[in-house]
């Protein structure tokens, strides 16, 4: 607590008054959070955030993807020392590249072709197997960048125009 002489709180002006300062308790508040920050603010984590998210998920499509064309073209030998090295290296530099991405309206777009990929692959494997979770895939990427399109027109059209 600092000493000072105050004559707004009817004391005299010789005798020091013991008590808070002039700031109020959020100034005070504020100034010790300030004076305990970094002085160099670290970068903000959610681009690196999102770009790791988007590095996994797109090394996990990868070696899905390659697995399934390999299995495809019916390569009998490098299923895994080939087909999931390769796949996720090229899965997660696509994935890093779509992590750049920022535009709300796109990565609604990403979201929705990644759901309908993982949901028609799943529909697909279920009576046709490998052959036919590959054309799922493809077929609910599809089908979910339509639903987007959909999506984009209906929220386009609500919005008045100045």
């Amino acid at each position: 607590m600092a000493e000072r002489i105050s004559q707004k709180n009817g004391a005299p002006a010789a005798s020091p008054v013991v008590g808070p300062t002039s700031a109020g308790p959020l100034e005070e508040e504020e100034a010790l959070r300030s004076a305990n920050r970094p002085s160099s603010p670290l970068p903000p984590l959610a681009p690196a955030l999102m770009m790791a998210f988007w590095m996994l998920l797109g090394g996990a499509a990868g070696i899905k993807i390659m697995q399934g064309i390999w299995h495809f073209l019916g390569v009998e030998i490098g299923d895994v020392a080939i087909a999931v090295p390769v796949g996720g290296v090229v899965g997660a530099l696509a994935g890093a590249l779509l992590g750049l991405i920022s535009n709300p309206r796109m990565l609604m777009l990403l979201m929705a072709v990644f759901a309908g990929s993982a949901a028609g692959a799943v529909a697909g494997k279920l009576p046709w197997g490998e052959i036919g979770e590959l054309g799922g895939t493809l077929a609910g990427a599809l089908v979910g960048g339509m639903a987007w399109a959909a999506w984009l027109f209906s929220v386009s059209r609500k919005k008045p125009k100045p």
